[in-house]
């Protein structure tokens, strides 16, 4: 199906902002493998979930405290970018990663 062109738009403002989030945390988080996302555009942004999986559940264990505030940038990096999350809390989440 092909994206209309707001559509279009605002998922680029969301990959620019997974991408600057996802170099940050990697600089910051010990044993973050990998960040990834999913969201349904018709029911955006509540729909966007952010995973951010780690290797072990011991390298998740000391990442855990730091979630809140990459829930926090997330919203924030987001809001510069015009989009409003309700609750941040929803939106992005750290475990571990499955094989």
């Amino acid at each position: 199906m092909k994206m209309s062109k707001t559509t279009k738009k605002l998922n680029d403002r969301l990959l620019l902002v997974l991408e600057k989030l996802t170099l940050q945390a990697k600089e910051e988080l010990d044993g973050l493998a990998s960040v990834s996302h999913t969201v349904q555009f018709d029911l955006f942004p509540g729909s966007l979930l952010v995973n951010c999986a780690f290797d072990t559940q011991a390298l998740l264990d000391t990442a855990k405290p730091f979630e809140k505030l990459y829930q926090k940038r997330l919203n924030n990096m987001l809001l510069k970018q015009g989009i409003l999350l309700k609750e941040p809390k929803r939106n992005l989440k750290f475990g571990v990663k499955v094989d």
